[in-house]
């Protein structure tokens, strides 16, 4: 996994073969106005922990603050998806009417999902289309694992 953070927020988290990373640390630079160095900081060893943490089935909502950069829409999809429980899954669909939209804006919901930068953090592979997985940026293979891990997790408590 690749993350990007400051003193403050997180500001990516990809997998290291996700499609476009190195047009999304492009785009982050303009809009943060800085560069990237390859170092670590206070943030970034907290989220390492909670990576750690996440994949030995201890962590279930990562506490590291974020920071978003989109449409109003796709910032309340992203808040949404922050309230899935880990474990659990909804549909495109579900999501949209939880955000008081009808179901037929899922489309719009699973763009939004796709331009996440948040992998894990904003758990966008916990929504899945209404008859499959849905699709998932860093591809359908990981995103079935993600699912099969937190439900083997989820039924421990």
């Amino acid at each position: 996994m690749i993350a990007s953070a400051d003193d403050d927020f997180l500001y990516m988290v990809m997998f290291e073969d996700s499609k476009n990373i190195e047009k999304t640390f492009h785009i982050r630079a303009m809009q943060l106005s800085c560069y990237f160095l390859e170092e670590k900081n206070k943030l970034l060893n907290q989220f390492e922990n909670e990576v750690k943490d996440y994949f030995e089935g201890k962590l279930h909502r990562f506490s590291i603050p974020i920071k978003t950069f989109g449409s109003e829409f796709q910032k309340d999809v992203w808040d949404k998806l922050l309230e899935i429980p880990f474990g659990s899954t909804h549909t495109y669909g579900s999501l949209a009417k939880m955000m008081g939209r009808p179901a037929s804006h899922s489309r719009a919901v699973g763009a939004a999902c796709g331009a996440n930068a948040h992998l894990l953090v904003v758990p966008c592979h916990r929504l899945v289309a209404s008859n499959s997985n849905g699709g998932f940026s860093c591809g359908l293979d990981r995103k079935e694992w993600l699912l099969k891990h937190e439900k083997k997790f989820s039924s421990l408590k």
